[in-house]
């Protein structure tokens, strides 16, 4: 393996030179970094990114911990932050929290035992004192993601989740719906509180109440969608509108439409909340609220990077707005058809 004496000798330069081009600072004639590039290239260098960590005591490693890096929405947010952070010549660790307490503690010592940088949290639970402690002592940046489950934050991104939501009611209000299902995720999960705060709001402004709809709570998954569906149709409930809390549990409340024949939006209007990659693609495509997950990653990430540079700067905040996206899901109410 090439070192960066064997680079020195290539390029017939000294190896404080080299030093220089490798870690990017510091002036070098072009002719110089030109010959530098070239015999790292033919010598197929790279550095040793152990040992400089350990010379500058920054690692050059941004960690970020999400509810689960396996479903398309938060690997999206991780997108987001990779973007941001490649220009800064960052890597980038990444560990999932699974809406678990114990795991959430995990990956966090994790990404602290690894000495990233910075962190990015995406948290469902308060922090443990004990790890609010070590990562203290760490004395390593973080920013959140939603809810701000970490009193050591210097910064915090929000999604408009109470905005999307209120828009998204609103617009079934304005269609002559009232006989509204409303399948929310736990309220457990910080945007669930927020969606249902948008849901209440905009019933307000109609003058109903929750109690003029049906709420039912589960998880943002299809199979939620599909149960709860099946159940309320099997119970005999009236309704015209179904809100599903995002556009997986919209899938799985198509499926259980399908089921029982009932049509979208003839019987059944329904309409989301992401707007992830399948929504246009349904059967008739999905209303739904347009959220830019990547922006809530890339917006963090340039957070964290502006309290790294900055220690003193902060706290620091920002927002990614939502957007309603009408398709062809949602109708006019149309008269309740007697089922046999």
């Amino acid at each position: 393996m090439a070192t960066i004496d064997d680079v020195s000798r290539r390029a017939g330069v000294s190896r404080s030179t080299v030093s220089r081009v490798v870690a990017g600072n510091g002036y070098v004639s072009e002719s110089k970094r030109k010959a530098i590039e070239q015999a790292i290239a033919d010598l197929g260098y790279r550095p040793n990114t152990h040992a400089r960590a350990l010379r500058s005591n920054r690692s050059n490693v941004i960690g970020a911990v999400v509810v689960d890096i396996g479903t398309p929405y938060f690997a999206s947010i991780i997108f987001g932050v990779q973007r941001a952070v490649r220009p800064s010549g960052k890597s980038l660790m990444v560990s999932s929290g699974y809406a678990d307490e114990d795991q959430e503690s995990r990956a966090i010592l994790e990404l602290i035992d690894r000495s990233c940088d910075g962190i990015v949290l995406y948290l469902e639970h308060p922090m443990r004192p004990n790890v609010v402690e070590i990562l203290r002592a760490a004395r390593i940046p973080v920013v959140s993601i939603g809810k701000d489950h970490c009193p050591l934050s210097r910064g915090n991104v929000v999604l408009e989740n109470y905005q999307g939501a209120r828009d998204a009611m609103t617009h079934l209000l304005e269609q002559g719906h009232r006989d509204i299902v409303y399948l929310s995720a736990n309220l457990t999960l910080g945007d669930s509180q927020e969606r249902l705060r948008g849901v209440t709001d905009a019933l307000a402004a109609f003058d109903l109440t929750l109690d003029n709809i049906h709420v039912v709570f589960g998880m943002f998954l299809e199979r939620f969608g599909y149960g709860a569906t099946r159940t309320l149709i099997e119970e005999g409930r009236a309704f015209t509108a179904i809100f599903a809390g995002d556009d997986d549990i919209a899938a799985g409340v198509y499926e259980a439409l399908r089921e029982f024949g009932r049509s979208v939006p003839g019987d059944v209007s329904v309409m989301g909340f992401d707007d992830a990659f399948f929504a246009k693609y349904l059967t008739p495509p999905l209303s739904t609220v347009r959220q830019q997950v990547d922006a809530l990653g890339q917006q963090a990430a340039n957070l964290l990077l502006r309290l790294m540079d900055d220690p003193t700067s902060g706290p620091l905040s920002a927002s990614v707005e939502t957007s309603l996206v009408i398709r062809t899901s949602v109708a006019p109410v149309q008269p309740i058809k007697e089922v046999a």
